[in-house]
């Protein structure tokens, strides 16, 4: 919110002014404090939050009109439209209208795409947009629409220029187009729209700090007063590697605990990378950048994503990973395999419901984001 203050109330990049510039997440820069953060989400805010600010409704602490408007307008509205482009998708492998429906609800409440979709954060904005992106994609290649191609690609750029690492789907999609039988006005709509956005973002980061890199990549834009990153970007080693692997699967915050259908549908997607499959294709562009962007974190970062309802890096992957609900059926071929799926998306709806309580668990509660927002809940009430 604090890049979002800055462009529309003082017209100026830097946060300096902004109420909100005590935020950690800052870089100091030739005197100034800016966002660490990729801007475009902030740029999309600030359309919102210009007409807002103009009608007498400033952004401010505590409970404010302007940020849950801005929250409704940019994460929900593009929440909603990844369950219609679920929903679509689910369309196209043949399922019928029980089976689309069934899916599309697990998607839309039973995930942690849901939660996230509660909170202003980029990766609830690049999840939304790879789904969406991904239906139109789907949608364009079969009917060799331009327009769909286009949008696909615009979409696929916009989530990169929001969450940067998921721009190795901007990049796997393009790969499939460039090696498709589309003609060449198809193929360029779609990687040049990709690159509007991208390239927006780029220039932004070039004029805060003279590189289009990601500011976290240089320690010293770090180094301040009250710094919380002074150690810089490092690389794990090798047994530092593995264990933070395990941890960031299946410790306190463990991905796998707060996303257990994945147990399900990752089998599932790898089975769909088999030649031959009607998906396979675009299964191996989503199970090979998935892998590379969860190695990214692996390798690069060591706190598990901080203050946070689970791992939030990783929930752009989520709504890629659950379109292969519509082979669920396919292993679930007995009574106690479907108590267990069952159960599981019980599970998952109630532990995405409980982080609606606060996205951004507070670990002063409890060090498990569960239980810090069932003791912050209670607290709440009581």
């Amino acid at each position: 919110m604090a890049l979002t203050q800055a462009v529309v109330e003082h017209h100026e990049l830097t946060i300096d002014q902004s109420i909100f510039s005590t935020t950690g997440d800052k870089v100091f820069i030739n005197g100034h404090f800016y966002s660490d953060k990729p801007s475009t989400p902030s740029v999309v805010a600030a359309i919102v939050y210009f007409p807002l600010y103009h009608l007498g409704a400033p952004l401010a602490f505590g409970w404010n009109l302007a940020y849950y408007l801005i929250i409704f307008f940019v994460v929900k509205v593009l929440w909603i439209l990844s369950v219609l482009a679920f929903s679509k998708v689910m369309g196209h492998f043949g399922l019928n209208d029980r089976r689309r429906l069934i899916n599309t609800l697990i998607f839309a409440l039973a995930s942690q795409a849901f939660t996230w979709s509660s909170t202003f954060n980029n990766h609830s904005i690049a999840a939304s947009c790879l789904m969406i992106a991904l239906a139109l994609f789907v949608s364009g290649r079969k009917s060799k629409n331009t327009t769909d191609l286009l949008i696909s690609g615009f979409l696929f750029g916009l989530a990169a220029a929001s969450d940067l690492p998921t721009g190795l789907f901007l990049l796997g999609f393009a790969w499939l187009i460039f090696r498709s039988t589309l003609t060449s006005v198809h193929k360029w709509a779609f990687i040049l729209a990709g690159c509007l956005p991208l390239s927006s973002h780029l220039l932004i980061n070039y004029q805060i700090g003279g590189t289009v890199l990601p500011l976290q990549f240089f320690n010293e834009y770090f180094v301040f007063p009250g710094s919380q990153w002074t150690e810089g970007v490092r690389v794990n080693g090798p047994l530092a590697f593995f264990k933070y692997i395990t941890l960031s699967l299946v410790g306190p915050l463990g991905f796998l605990w707060y996303s257990p259908l994945l147990i399900i549908l990752i089998p599932l997607l790898i089975k769909h990378t088999g030649k031959g499959r009607a998906f396979y294709e675009e299964s191996r562009v989503i199970a090979i950048c998935s892998t590379l962007l969860m190695l990214n974190y692996f390798l690069l970062t060591q706190n598990y994503g901080g203050w946070g309802y689970g791992i939030r890096w990783f929930v752009p992957l989520l709504p890629l990973v659950y379109i292969y609900l519509f082979d669920s059926e396919s292993v679930l071929k007995t009574k106690g395999q479907r108590l267990l799926f069952k159960g599981l998306v019980s599970y998952s709806f109630i532990v995405a419901v409980i982080g609606l309580v606060n996205p951004w668990s507070n670990p002063e509660y409890h060090p498990i984001p569960v239980i810090a927002n069932l003791l912050q809940l209670r607290q709440f009430i009581f």
